[in-house]
């Protein structure tokens, strides 16, 4: 970000665009601020950074069970290691560029927000708003992995920490309940309905976008403006993973027998033994969990 910044306000004083900078110090630091400016009547707020810090100011906007300000927009220039979030919306990675995107009335539209809450680290529940994608399973422990290796590698850590994740990878058997529909070979219009997967799994993925792990379209279809998050369940021996993972940069993992994939706006796990949960590339505990989706939450700028 700081080798980013310079060409950044230099576009925001061309567009005469004022603004309050808030530089974060420590982990749930854009969170505070972003709370703060919100409540202080601040109606547009931009997350400067990655996937990270859109995350924590995702979690900075919402209240309990809704926006803090309905009203308050949320924009996005990346400067990070990570970026994935943009790529649903074809926002530029330069960061320059995606400044360019900040002036100006239009709005992409309303973005939908996901939630999880699960168990913590002891013992007790912890509750977690997420813009982009959440696991539970293998890609989670493959964030958590990811983390403990150099930043240097960029965005190939993930590859890197799903081929060293893959080869320990054990399912679990568990019952996911939801409230959704069958993704494919069912009308469009369908409503959503009580819907149960039972049995072994190694892979949850929520999406409410497109894109994770550096680049990987996991969840090619998912929109995240219709009120739904898009809902695969893999179950796979680790030759099967391997052709999975290579498959997910080009989103052709899917359609696929191994891949379940539905529809949902609640989403509840319960596994035989704890499985790790990660959302926006932040691990936060382990399952039990529970997903579900503030529809139209927050305006979104590009």
């Amino acid at each position: 970000m700081e080798r980013a910044w310079p060409r950044v306000e230099r576009v925001l004083d061309e567009a005469g665009l004022d603004r309050d900078v808030v530089v974060t110090e420590h982990r749930g630091h854009a969170v505070e601020a972003t709370r703060n400016a919100v409540e202080n009547g601040a109606t547009f707020v931009v997350a400067v950074g990655g996937d990270g810090t859109i995350h924590e100011v995702v979690n900075g906007m919402m209240a309990d069970e809704k926006p803090l300000n309905p009203d308050a927009v949320l924009g996005v220039v990346p400067a990070g290691t990570g970026s994935d979030f943009i790529k649903t919306f074809g926002i530029p990675a330069d960061p320059a560029e995606a400044a360019k995107h900040l002036a100006g009335d239009h709005l992409w539209g309303r973005l939908d927000v996901g939630r999880v809450v699960c168990r913590g680290a002891h013992g007790d529940d912890v509750s977690r708003w997420f813009a982009n994608v959440g696991e539970a399973g293998l890609g989670a422990e493959v964030v958590r992995r990811a983390a403990k290796l150099p930043r240097r590698l960029g965005g190939n850590v993930y590859r890197l920490a799903a081929l060293q994740e893959i080869i320990p990878m054990r399912p679990a058997e568990g019952r996911i309940e939801m409230h959704g529909r069958k993704a494919r070979g069912v009308r469009v219009d369908t409503p959503l309905a009580p819907l149960v997967y039972e049995g072994a799994f190694d892979l949850l993925v929520v999406a409410n976008c497109q894109f994770f792990g550096g680049g990987m379209k996991v969840a090619p279809r998912a929109i995240p403006e219709d009120d739904m998050l898009d809902v695969l369940v893999a179950h796979v021996n680790r030759r099967e993973a391997v052709k999975l993972l290579k498959k997910m940069y080009g989103g052709n993992h899917v359609p696929s027998p191994k891949v379940a994939e539905y529809l949902a706006s609640r989403i509840s796990v319960t596994t035989s033994r704890a499985m790790t949960v990660e959302v926006d590339g932040e691990v936060i505990g382990s399952t039990p969990a529970v997903f579900d989706v503030v529809a139209a939450a927050i305006p979104f700028k590009v």
